[in-house]
């Protein structure tokens, strides 16, 4: 019999070790990429231990592998396991958090198994509308100092039909901006659920427009089986009421603050560690940055933050002179080989370069449209 183990240590690795155990899955330990082991966490469920897997190579090759992660922050996982050749590697879907499986087909509607022949692109973030309806001081999508655009319905069926070509994509997200500020929104979701058949798909969303959507667009959202991901600032909270009644409604799952586990809190700062000046630490930028999972997509570019795809708007609005190159993204109709792009966008890019060890913090405003102060964005000398 082949053993099984859980790749990840947090809530949602007890939780799927829990659920497993109602098939007869038992689990015999937990994974994590570390060579310290004081530093693993134990006691996540049970008395099962706690592995660190670059100081255990003897698990064998046939055994199943759950990986309990967060999509965005899948790629050093996956790379490992690709690399060291795991048979049967399975993604846990964050919706078995939402569901009470009854019978095996119902679990592994949740089970995602890799192909390590297909390229797993396991993140993808794009935006179809550039302005919002909050105008946040510092908003790093720019939102706030950008004029109306909005995708054309046209060029995102394109650019995702070129993305499914090349990729196997476990989770799509849906930004802005504000998104549901799209007048073709429904139209989109279609298109996306059309050709990502498989995938993950998320509207991520300051959640205001949700109570004052039409039945079409709830129900187009609901029979596409898209997730909604709330973020909490102040004025979603003050009617989050009203919010969570609509999508129960229409029995649309959804996150809020994008965390299943954690009790909801109002987002009350943003920080920023962008610089004006380049300086040679894309390397160690890279490693601390959590953007640097934030797979964008923009124009038939793929880049592994959104920074150098939407920088231009900075540039424009307040003469700044951040340089883009051609190693800062991979063009899509350029893509030979799908895992080599996935490995450049794992490693960091000249763009890097701008951003700094230090993070500068500071308070959550709305109304900030046009904002005349560019030190919201980046760092001060």
């Amino acid at each position: 019999m082949a053993n099984n183990f859980i790749f990840g240590t947090g809530p949602f690795a007890a939780e799927t070790a829990e659920i497993l155990e109602k098939f007869h899955i038992p689990i015999d330990g937990f994974l994590k990429i570390s060579n310290d082991n004081k530093r693993l966490p134990q006691n996540i469920y049970r008395d099962i231990p706690t592995i660190g897997v670059d100081e255990y190579f003897n698990i064998d090759k046939d055994s199943n592998i759950f990986i309990t992660k967060k999509p965005m922050i899948l790629g050093e996982t996956i790379t490992y396991l690709k690399q060291h050749e795991y048979l049967n590697v399975y993604v846990v879907s964050e919706e078995i958090l939402f569901s009470n499986p009854n019978t095996i087909e119902d679990l592994y509607q949740h089970l995602e198994k890799i192909d390590f022949n297909i390229p797993f692109l396991n993140y993808l973030e794009m935006n179809i509308v550039d302005q919002c309806n909050l105008n946040c001081k510092g908003c790093a999508h720019f939102s706030n100092i950008y004029d109306n655009n909005y995708v054309d319905v046209n060029k995102f069926k394109e650019d995702l039909k070129k993305v499914s070509d090349k990729f196997f994509l476990y989770n799509f997200r849906i930004l802005g901006g504000e998104p549901f500020l799209h007048p073709k929104i429904s139209e989109l979701v279609k298109i996306a659920r059309n050709i990502l058949k498989k995938s993950r798909i998320v509207i991520v969303t300051n959640g205001l427009l949700i109570d004052r959507l039409d039945n079409e667009t709830l129900q187009t959202i609901s029979d596409n089986n898209i997730m909604i991901s709330i973020s909490l600032y102040k004025p979603t909270y003050e009617k989050i009421q009203s919010i969570e009644e609509t999508l129960k409604k229409y029995n649309i799952k959804y996150l809020i603050n994008d965390d299943y586990f954690k009790e909801p809190e109002v987002i009350k700062q943003f920080q920023t560690r962008l610089s004006l000046e380049k300086k040679s630490e894309n390397n160690f930028a890279s490693e601390i940055c959590y953007g640097r999972f934030c797979r964008f997509l923009r124009d038939g570019k793929i880049s592994k933050c959104y920074y150098p795809l939407l920088i231009d708007i900075l540039n424009k609005k307040y003469g700044t002179n951040f340089e883009i190159s051609d190693d800062d993204y991979v063009k899509i109709n350029d893509i030979t080989d799908g895992w080599e792009a996935i490995e450049k966008l794992n490693k960091p890019i000249p763009f890097c370069d701008y951003c700094r060890e230090q993070e500068v913090s500071f308070d959550w405003e709305d109304n900030h449209k046009n904002d005349k102060n560019k030190f919201s964005y980046v760092l001060k000398k």
